[in-house]
C-alpha cells in the first residue's frame, strides 16, 4: 500500500543523501516519529554518522538534508524533509498525491494483499481431544491459528491449516469406559450436543468414578489396547463415537469462522509405522539410548544435553509417549519422510471449502498435503519442552530441520474469580485456570449464547422494524466478533484472565466497537446524495489534521501484516483495527462529510470513508471478525 511505498522512498533518499555527502557503510534505517509534530517518518542516521565521524550530529542532520531536499523533488510522495538539530531527518508526506493515489489503489480493489507466491505452509491449530466441547482455552488456540492463517495467506504464502485429531488417546479411552461400563447412555439428551454431553456429563462422570474406584482404571487400559489395534469392536465403536464428537466439535469451530483444509488422525499416524522408521533412524545415529539401569531402566531415552535430563519416548512396556507420535507428524509436515497417507473428503459442506481427511485405505482424492517450506505448529505454552524436543530431533533426520518448524506458543487463558463463581465455583486467588477433570471451564458454545442473547436486546433496540431473523444474524455476527477479538487482541505470550462481564462490553476496545464503525461508515455512504471520487485537486481539500491521519493509517494494513507475520502474532492485525476504526471516528466527529457544502470536498470525503471502510473490514477478515453492513 502507498504508506510502504513512501517508506521506500525515505530510504532510499536517505541513502543517496549519505553517499552524496560522503557518508558510506549506514543502514538507511526509518521509522515513525514519536510525535507526529515532526513529520510522518524520520531517520536516525545522522546520529550514527556523528559517533563514527566526531561530528556534532544536528551539523551532519543538515549536511544530509541539504542532499535530500534535492533528491526528494524527484520522489512522488515526499513533500519535505527538514533537520533537527538532536541529529534526525524528518519526513513529511506530500499529501494531496498520497491520498488520491491509496484511495483510488483501494476503491480498486487493492488492499495490500501480496501477489506473488511465498512459501508453502503447514500450520497446525485447534486440535481439541474428541471426548469434550471447546472450552474457552480452546478457542484461544483456534482463534491465534485461524488468523494467522489468513494473514499468511494476505501475504501471498500457500498455507495448509491442519487440525490434528487425538482420536486414540486416554481421553477418548474415557467416554468408551463411560458408554461401555459405566452404563451411561450414547445418546445425548434431546437438545444438548453431542460434544457438550459427552464432556460435561459422560467424562466428568468417569473421573469421578475413578477417584472412587482406582480400579476402574484397568477399563482404560483395557479400551487403549483395543483402540490402538485398529479393528475389532472397540476400535469400530470409538471411530464412530469420535466422529460423532468431532462433528460437532466442528460446528463450533465453523461457528467461530475457523475452517481447515485437513484432519490429521493420530490413530493412522500410528499404524502407519512413520515411527518406528524413524526410531530406527535415531537408534542407528545412536541419538536415542537404552537405559540398562536407574528410573528410566528398559526405556528408550533422548538426554537433553541442556537440562542433563532424559525424556523418554519408547516406555519400558514398548508404548510410546505423546511426542514420539509427534515427531513423525513434524517430520511428514516438512517431507523429511515418505507420505503414507491418501487424502479423501471428510466434508464438502465446510464455509468456506472442502475438508479434507488422511486415510491409509479407502477412497482416495488426489491431493496432496505435507512437504511444506514452513511448519507452524500453534500449543501452549506448556507443551514447549516438547516442542524443542521435536526440533531437535527433526536436526538429526535433516540438518537444519528445526529452522523450519516453529513453535507460535500462548500462554493459558484463566477465568476470573467472577466468573468462576457465576459457573459454581470459589475460589481463593483473583483467577483459577481451567480444567476439564474438575469441571472448571466455560464452553465456547455457552459464551457465545450468552453474549448473543446481550447483543440480540441491544440489537433490537436500534432496529424496532427489523425481522427476528435479521436481529438474530446481526446478533451472532456481535457475539463471535466479541469473542475473537478479545482473545485475540492479547499478547499471545501473556495469559489471559478471562471475564464474562468484560467480554459482553460493547464499548471500547472490543470486536463489537469495530463492527459498529464499519456498519457507522457504510451508513454514511447509504445516505448521500454525493459520489466517493477523489482526484489529485480535491484530494489538496483535504487539509485537516484527522483526514490525514486517517489517509496514512488505512495505507498500513499491509505494513501491520507483515510484522504479524513476522512474530506469528495477528494481535498487531487487532491493534491496527482498532486504531483505525478510532481514527475513523475522530474523523467523522472532527469535519462534516455529508453537509460539508463544497461538492468537491464533500465527495473527497465520502472518498476517504469509502476506503478507510474496505480497509477495516479487511483487517477484520483477516481477524475473522465478522463484517455487517448495517447493525
Amino acid at each position: 500500500m502507498k504508506f510502504r511505498e513512501f517508506e521506500g522512498e525515505v530510504e532510499e533518499i536517505v541513502a543517496e543523501s549519505c553517499r552524496a555527502s560522503g557518508y558510506k557503510d549506514f543502514e538507511a534505517d526509518v521509522s515513525l516519529p514519536p510525535n507526529d509534530e515532526y513529520g510522518d517518518l524520520a531517520s536516525a542516521v545522522p546520529i550514527r554518522v556523528a559517533k563514527r565521524s566526531g561530528q556534532k550530529p544536528g551539523d551532519v542532520a543538515v549536511t544530509i538534508a541539504s542532499k535530500a531536499i534535492e533528491f526528494a523533488k524527484k520522489s512522488k510522495y515526499v513533500g519535505s524533509v527538514s533537520p533537527h538539530r538532536g541529529g534526525y531527518l524528518n519526513f513529511s508526506i506530500n499529501a494531496p498525491r498520497f491520498i488520491a493515489d491509496s484511495v483510488s489503489d483501494i476503491a480498486s480493489g487493492d488492499l495490500g494483499a501480496e501477489r506473488k507466491a511465498g512459501e508453502k505452509i503447514a500450520i497446525e491449530h485447534t486440535n481439541v481431544n474428541p471426548n469434550k466441547a471447546l472450552h474457552i482455552g480452546h478457542a484461544r488456540n483456534l482463534v491465534l491459528g485461524d488468523s494467522l492463517v489468513r494473514v499468511m495467506r494476505y501475504l501471498g504464502h500457500k498455507v495448509q491449516a491442519l487440525n490434528y485429531v487425538d482420536d486414540s488417546g486416554a481421553q477418548v479411552a474415557d467416554i468408551i469406559v463411560g458408554f461401555r461400563f459405566l452404563g451411561l447412555p450414547d445418546e445425548a439428551p434431546e437438545g444438548v450436543k453431542y460434544d457438550v454431553y459427552c464432556g460435561d456429563s459422560v467424562y466428568a462422570k468417569v473421573n469421578q468414578e475413578y477417584a472412587k474406584n482406582p480400579s476402574l482404571k484397568e477399563k482404560q487400559s483395557f479400551v487403549l489396547k483395543e483402540i490402538e489395534k485398529g479393528s475389532g469392536e472397540y476400535a469400530d465403536y470409538t471411530r464412530a463415537i469420535v466422529r460423532r464428537i468431532l462433528d460437532s466439535q466442528l460446528s463450533t469451530c465453523w461457528r467461530l469462522g475457523a475452517t481447515y483444509d485437513l484432519l490429521n488422525w493420530e490413530s493412522q499416524l500410528v499404524h502407519s509405522k512413520m515411527w518406528e522408521k524413524i526410531f530406527e533412524t535415531l537408534k542407528k545415529i545412536g541419538y536415542v539410548k537404552y537405559q540398562d539401569l536407574g528410573e528410566n531402566k528398559g526405556c528408550w531415552v533422548i538426554p537433553d544435553a541442556e537440562t542433563g535430563e532424559e525424556k523418554v519416548v519408547v516406555r519400558s512396556d514398548g508404548t510410546v509417549v505423546y511426542v514420539a507420535k509427534d515427531i513423525p507428524y513434524a517430520a511428514w509436515k516438512l517431507g523429511l519422510s515418505n507420505d503414507p497417507f491418501g487424502y479423501e473428503v471428510y466434508a464438502d459442506d465446510q464455509p468456506g471449502g472442502v475438508l479434507y481427511s488422511t486415510t491409509l485405505e479407502g477412497k482416495k482424492s488426489g491431493v496432496h498435503f505435507g512437504n511444506a517450506e514452513l511448519a507452524i505448529s500453534v500449543i501452549d505454552t506448556r507443551q514447549s519442552y516438547l516442542q524443542r524436543i521435536v526440533a531437535k530431533v527433526l536436526d538429526k533426520l535433516h540438518e537444519g530441520a528445526s529452522r523450519r518448524y516453529m513453535h507460535r506458543s500462548y500462554e493459558v487463558v484463566s477465568l476470573s474469580k467472577k466468573t468462576a463463581s457465576a459457573i459454581g465455583f470459589e475460589i481463593e486467588g483473583e483467577f483459577a485456570h481451567m480444567s476439564g477433570r474438575k469441571g472448571l471451564y466455560v464452553n465456547v458454545d455457552t459464551m457465545l449464547g450468552k453474549l448473543k442473547e446481550k447483543a440480540k436486546v441491544e440489537t433490537r433496540k436500534r432496529n424496532l422494524a427489523e425481522s427476528d431473523e435479521w436481529v438474530d444474524a446481526v446478533a451472532e455476527a456481535v457475539a463471535v466478533a466479541a469473542l475473537r477479538y478479545e482473545l485475540l487482541k492479547q499478547d499471545p505470550d501473556k495469559m489471559i484472565v478471562f471475564d464474562m462481564e468484560e467480554a459482553l462490553r460493547f464499548q471500547g476496545d472490543t470486536g463489537p466497537y469495530l463492527l459498529y464503525t464499519y456498519a457507522r461508515a457504510r451508513r454514511i455512504l447509504d445516505k448521500t446524495e454525493g459520489k466517493p471520487r477523489v482526484n489529485l485537486a480535491s484530494a489538496a481539500k483535504l487539509t485537516t489534521k484527522k483526514e490525514i491521519q486517517l489517509a496514512k493509517k488505512m495505507s498500513m494494513l499491509d505494513i501491520s501484516a507483515s510484522t504479524a507475520g513476522e512474530y506469528l502474532s495477528p494481535k498487531e492485525i487487532a491493534r491496527f483495527s482498532h486504531d483505525l476504526a478510532v481514527a475513523f471516528n475522530e474523523f467523522y466527529e472532527g469535519v462534516p462529510v455529508n453537509k460539508e457544502p463544497d461538492p468537491e470536498l464533500r465527495d473527497a470525503r465520502l472518498a476517504l470513508v469509502d476506503a478507510s471502510s474496505r480497509v477495516l473490514a479487511e483487517s477484520m477478515r483477516l481477524m475473522g471478525v465478522p463484517v455487517k453492513d448495517r447493525i
